[in-house]
């Protein structure tokens, strides 16, 4: 039996097939790859793998599943970060698996996981964020949430509008942001609106609307280190209501 090391636990067994610490791995798409031609071109032996063989490039990362890079030359590929699965061509720029519809020269960061390219604003380089304003665009507490901002007519959660949130009285609440440690306070937050509570999970991709009688009562402690909000009425854990006793 014939093994060629290709590293990072990746070997070539016979030109036939290719494992991975033992595993056999990508064999769905052993009619295109050239197996004879097949190298690792950057890996981290875990979670991001880029691949090339005479004809193309290929990525297996925790961000895709094994795929070839469309419209990639082995020969006009760079890695340009690869943490971030930022690579580039003559002609287009790629993150992990995404084809971008702009070239990176033209990302201006603008704070979390937004970007702006001549005055559109994209969230994660890819999802664009349809009718944003790009001269009143601004991204909350960028640095700790991350994945919400807004303009002068909405609020957004990462691509997508908030539609039942008031962009000009919206805000977190500050006190989640103080030193007291809570449970999940690194993705778990609550903000307000002139007329609602809103529930924000970053991790879950989630947004819950609160509907409470008095938004001026709505506050927020720690106790035993999980994060409460509450109204006269009802206190909440992680978004789910329980009626005071």
């Amino acid at each position: 039996m014939g093994k060629k090391d290709l590293g990072y636990g990746f070997t070539n067994i016979d030109n036939k097939f290719i494992l991975h610490y033992d595993r056999d791995v990508y064999s769905t798409f052993y009619k295109v790859i050239d197996l004879p031609t097949f190298e690792v071109i950057q890996s981290n032996g875990s979670s991001i793998h880029y691949f090339k063989d005479k004809n193309h490039v290929y990525l297996d990362s925790y961000m895709n599943s094994f795929c070839i890079l469309e419209d990639v030359k082995p020969s006009d590929f760079e890695i340009i970060d690869f943490e971030n699965g930022f690579a580039s061509t003559t002609h287009c720029d790629y993150v992990f698996e995404v084809r971008l519809p702009y070239r990176f020269k033209k990302i201006k960061e603008i704070g979390g996981m937004y970007q702006n390219v001549d005055d559109d604003i994209y969230f994660a380089y890819h999802h664009k964020v349809e009718g944003a304003d790009a001269a009143t665009f601004e991204v909350l507490h960028g640095q700790v949430v991350g994945n919400v901002a807004k303009d002068k007519s909405h609020v957004y959660f990462r691509h997508e509008i908030v539609s039942e949130a008031d962009a000009k009285s919206f805000s977190f609440l500050k006190e989640c942001f103080s030193d007291a440690y809570y449970r999940e306070c690194d993705h778990t937050f609550y903000a307000l609106d002139r007329q609602s509570a809103f529930y924000i999970d970053t991790i879950a991709k989630n947004i819950k609307t609160i509907k409470t009688k008095k938004v001026e009562k709505f506050g927020f402690e720690v106790k035993d280190e999980l994060g409460y909000a509450f109204d006269e009425n009802y206190t909440y854990l992680f978004g789910k209501r329980k009626k005071i006793d």
